[in-house]
């Protein structure tokens, strides 16, 4: 027995004998597979970022000359960056680098650097290819008015090219936003973050091409005449929305050619019934904002409410002259010195330039200073027909082609961001387009996580004093000893007139051409509006310089506290409401405030109940 086992044990010892060089050759092949693929996948990755690093420059030549309006000088570019990108994307399509891909530390590297050489081919293959092809015919240029006229069969030829521009561009972004570069080799993450930022550039200026071609030939009258209402604010006299309404222009599209139809002031309107005013304001606002308004032109600012003004504005038109104004837009001197920067300076009638750099101050102090009565005649005439030349020299500039058109989408944007452009419109096309692009304004609102108040300053002497308004606002909330919960809003102004400068102020800027307030040359006195949170009690207003003149009211569905500061030259004044705020859910406060000449400071305050 002993032998058999014995003899039975050497043939298995020679099988093993003669397996363990297979295993070890196998072993050996498979790491020279691993290294060969691992030497392919290397060699793929140079080729991707050689590829990638030659298309880089063209990508950016081709997008300049695009944006410039010279694309049909980009098409020698144009070929050799799709070239470079084809080839990119083609070697990080290899079999291999898919499987690569799997492997820890390397594959997320991998993973990245496919999908930029994927973006880069879509973006060069459907969006920069087919917009090179069009030539010159597509850039902004094909927006600008030329002779007052806008081309829309320039504009309508395009909008195929822009939509599968902006659609590719919008994927691109997602795409690309979507990598997690925590993990990625510096190198990589790099290339990443540059394609992330060169399609972050164009893709929302595309966007809002994409949103806008469609519809601007009917916006542009394309349909029939189209009109629109350009109300310019002056908020040296501050008002919620922005300021006082000034100038007023009537501008009329019909198939594309844009005219001015009609100009004057907010001065020139007659005062409306109290029928008109309380059919389209409720009465508990006209109580807020005192009897000027819903009666007067140029208090229909007074609401913080875009849709409430335009609507007054635009009925005003209406019943006084004949015409019908869909659209309405309030645009305050910040606002223009921002298209101003589009546009350049323009020159006025009375000789003078006006630039984005002196805008604000002409606007806002150096055209009541310079028309102050005697001997100037009918100065407020003369403010009046200033204020119209330079609407009138700012639009005919835009309409005669003398502007930037991404620098003016940039002035816009800024501009309503600011909520220094808002506008409201009756057609639903329009309106829409006006929310998509931040343009209809906001009321305070409740969040997730907060609940925001409101506060607007509205000057109360009919003086462009607010020139030298500077504010404060500091809010707080606390629980109180009581077991109620409350919320307090203080509003810091200061007069920052220099007390010796107060006899050289002219009668326009001080209000005190007999307005009948008997407030003392100098002084600046100001309405302080506070939209509480919807559901909470105004409690308390305090240290308001006029008791008599403080309310507690509502604009709907908002509860409002209005204060009153007058502030001597170079003195502050200051005004603190009380809100309950018990009944809503315990949220952290935010605060929202209107457009001024000086953003307030804010801070959070500390306080005792």
């Amino acid at each position: 027995m002993k032998n058999e086992a014995a003899a039975s044990e050497k043939p298995q010892k020679r099988a093993r004998r003669r397996r363990w060089p297979w295993i070890v050759g196998g072993v050996f092949l498979l790491l020279v597979v691993v290294g060969a693929g691992a030497a392919w996948v290397g060699m793929k990755a140079f080729t991707v970022k050689d590829e990638l690093e030659a298309a880089r420059p063209l990508l950016s030549s081709v997008k300049d000359k695009v944006l410039a309006g010279q694309a049909s000088s980009a098409q020698g570019d144009a070929d050799a960056l799709a070239e470079h990108a084809d080839k990119a994307r083609e070697a990080a399509s290899d079999p291999l680098w898919m499987f690569a891909e799997n492997v820890p530390v390397v594959g997320p590297n991998l993973t990245a650097v496919r999908t930029v050489a994927n973006t880069v081919s879509d973006v060069v293959d459907q969006a920069v290819v087919p917009a090179v092809g069009l030539g010159d015919t597509l850039s902004p240029a094909v927006f600008k008015p030329v002779d007052g006229a806008v081309n829309l069969a320039a504009i309508e030829s395009v909008l195929p090219v822009l939509e599968q521009s902006s659609t590719v561009l919008t994927s691109a972004k997602e795409n690309v936003g979507a990598i997690d570069t925590t993990s990625l080799i510096g190198p990589v993450k790099s290339a990443v973050t540059e394609i992330n930022g060169l399609v972050g550039e164009i893709e929302p200026a595309l966007a809002t091409a994409k949103s806008l071609a469609p519809v601007l030939p009917g916006l542009l009258g394309a349909d029939g005449p189209k009109n629109y209402l350009l109300v310019f604010e002056n908020s040296a006299e501050a008002r919620p929305l922005g300021g006082i309404a000034g100038a007023q222009i009537l501008v009329t599209a019909d198939q594309g050619k844009i005219s001015i139809a009609q100009q004057t002031s907010g001065r020139d309107f007659a005062f409306e019934s109290e029928e008109f005013a309380n059919s389209h304001v409720p009465r508990e606002a006209r109580d807020l904002f005192l009897v000027p308004f819903g009666v007067q032109s140029q208090n229909n600012t007074l609401t913080p409410r875009v849709d409430v003004a335009a609507d007054l504005t635009r009925s005003m038109w209406q019943n006084q002259r004949g015409v019908t104004a869909d659209t309405v837009i309030f645009i305050d001197p910040f606002a223009l010195s921002y298209v101003l920067a589009a546009t350049g300076p323009v020159a006025l009638p009375d000789g003078s330039t006006l630039s984005a750099d002196n805008a604000v101050d002409v606007l806002m102090n150096g055209v009541y200073q310079q028309f102050n009565g005697p001997p100037n005649g009918d100065s407020p005439g003369l403010q009046d027909a200033y204020f119209t030349g330079i609407a009138g020299a700012t639009f005919g500039a835009i309409m005669n082609g003398n502007v930037d058109v991404p620098k003016f989408i940039e002035a816009v944007q800024k501009a309503g961001e600011e909520r220094r452009i808002v506008a409201s419109s009756t057609e639903p096309t329009i309106q829409d387009l006006l929310g998509e692009a931040g343009l209809t304004g906001r009321m305070p609102q409740e969040t997730d996580s907060a609940h925001q108040v409101g506060v607007y300053l509205s000057d109360y002497q009919g003086s462009k004093m607010d020139y030298f308004l500077r504010t404060s606002v500091a809010v707080g909330q606390q629980q109180c000893a009581d077991g109620s919960r409350r919320l307090r809003v203080q509003i810091s102004a200061t007069n920052a007139l220099d007390p010796a400068a107060v006899d050289g102020l002219s009668i326009y800027v001080s209000g005190n051409s007999g307005n009948g307030f008997g407030v003392p040359v100098g002084d600046l006195r100001v309405f302080t509006y506070v939209y509480a949170p919807v559901g909470s009690k105004v409690i308390d207003i305090t240290g308001s310089t006029s008791q008599q003149d403080s309310l507690v009211g509502a604009d709907r569905e908002y509860p409002v506290a209005r204060g009153v500061i007058q502030a001597a030259p170079g003195a502050t004044q200051t005004a603190t409401i009380d809100i309950d705020v018990s009944g809503l859910p315990e949220k952290q406060i935010e605060t929202l405030v209107g457009p001024m000449l000086s953003n307030p400071e804010m801070s959070e305050l500390q306080f005792t109940c």
